[in-house]
């Protein structure tokens, strides 16, 4: 009898130890499971993201009236899950032959679909005609989507130095492959002056006099000094003309985020 508890009491044991162990694997697999399903939602939501860059020009004395305009279009553009993700002022043209413009925006968007139903939104459309329109004087926009380049991705804020480039190609897929290899090996020196990345997009469409270029990129410097010690860096020196024989054209704008 007692032998006979103590087998009935160690397969209780067996049987309990067995449900948690099952419980357990249940829960490591659907956690991976759910991990595995967010990854891909997030790459299928990168894929999808649609991101407008503008160069703002504004007229003169219509500054508030352009702040006004921010202010109302960010709320409305919130509404629609999209965000002003960066405003820069830029400072100085390194390179090109570009009006420097007063602003350059980076919004985001979570699909083409989003951003053509923000676009037509009604109050969205009464408040570009009553801030914006009046406000700028001239603007060029390129509606862009994310790179197939992997880098990893960085934040900075409005401390930092920030770069934008708009990189124009050769004709020709030789001369795409050969910018890839400078900038493969570009990006093993750069992170050693305090640089990194923020964006790395292409536009498919564009409007304004500013010709839509092949790629935009956007960065940001931990400091000035660390920016011209880049460009005056032996090894970057070297790698500058493979950069520009790739190239037809290169705006290459410096400023400060204003957001």
């Amino acid at each position: 009898m007692n032998v006979l508890k103590l087998n009935l009491s160690l397969a209780i044991v067996v049987l309990i130890m067995s449900c948690n162990k099952k419980s357990e694997t249940s829960t490591i697999a659907l956690h991976k499971t759910n991990k595995k399903n967010k990854v891909e939602e997030m790459a299928i939501s990168k894929k999808e993201e649609i991101i407008n860059v503008a160069l703002v020009y504004l007229k003169d004395g219509q500054e508030e009236k352009f702040e006004e305009y921010k202010r109302r279009g960010a709320a409305i553009l919130e509404q629609y899950g999209g965000k002003i993700e960066r405003i820069i002022k830029p400072k100085m043209l390194v390179k090109g032959d570009v009006e420097l413009p007063d602003e350059i925006h980076f919004a985001s968007y979570p699909s083409i679909e989003v951003f053509n139903k923000f676009n037509q939104d009604e109050e969205f459309m009464k408040v570009r005609k009553e801030f914006a329109m009046p406000s700028i004087k001239d603007i060029s926009i390129f509606t862009s989507k994310n790179t197939d380049f992997k880098f990893k991705k960085e934040t900075g804020d409005k401390t930092k130095t920030y770069g934008i480039a708009l990189v124009y190609f050769k004709e020709g897929e030789k001369y795409r492959k050969q910018f890839g290899e400078y900038h493969d090996e570009a990006c093993k020196i750069i992170p050693e002056f305090g640089t990194h990345f923020e964006r790395f997009i292409a536009p498919f469409e564009s409007k304004g006099r500013v010709e839509k270029p092949d790629e935009i990129h956007r960065f940001y410097f931990d400091s000035p000094e660390g920016m011209k010690q880049m460009g005056t860096d032996q090894r970057m020196q070297a790698l500058f003309p493979k950069r520009d024989a790739s190239l037809s054209n290169l705006i290459f704008f410096i400023g400060e985020a204003i957001l």
